[in-house]
């Protein structure tokens, strides 16, 4: 079931950042065209790519936990046993549960919160709770994600930092 749910979300993933890096970069290029060719500007652009780039973060968070590539300290686990590198993994990601499980909580909280308030963008006039909604899904997908990572960890054998550095240069081939 996680396997499936992990495939899913992967696309949804993978199409959602080409969305939103295609969103900022066309709208970025034609703002310099409208700025320098014309010497005028699209009074929108700006606040559009910057909510572009938050989405894309708080999708790029998910995707880091998918692949491994947030950053870490490596020392403990180069010098630990395999039983003591999978209980510092263990520990690594119910601490990064109980950071979604925040997410969720007050992302949620933060979008009901402001779409009762009617707060809108300054210059999209769009309802603010939209852009705060992000915090909240991605506070989900993390939780997914470390609960795949977690399954992943019980139903493999405990292995040391050199074998996870060498399978996963394997995965790179």
């Amino acid at each position: 079931m996680i396997k499936t749910l992990n495939a899913a979300i992967d696309r949804l993933e993978s199409v959602s950042m080409v969305a939103f890096m295609s969103i900022a970069t066309v709208i970025t290029a034609v703002q310099v065209v409208y700025r320098y060719g014309f010497n005028s500007s699209l009074f929108w652009a700006e606040e559009v790519v910057i909510y572009s780039i938050i989405c894309m973060s708080f999708v790029g968070a998910s995707m880091g936990v998918r692949h491994g590539a947030h950053i870490s300290v490596d020392v403990l686990n180069a010098i630990a046993s395999p039983r003591v590198n999978r209980l510092l993994h263990l520990v690594s990601a119910i601490l990064g549960i109980i950071f979604a499980g925040f997410m969720v909580f007050y992302g949620f909280q933060l979008f009901g919160k402001t779409m009762d308030r009617g707060q809108l963008t300054a210059a999209l006039r769009l309802p603010m709770a939209w852009f705060y909604l992000p915090i909240g899904i991605s506070g989900v997908l993390l939780i997914i994600r470390y609960l795949g990572l977690l399954q992943t960890m019980w139903s493999s054998p405990p292995m040391s930092h050199a074998e996870q550095l060498a399978a996963e240069a394997d995965k790179l081939v």
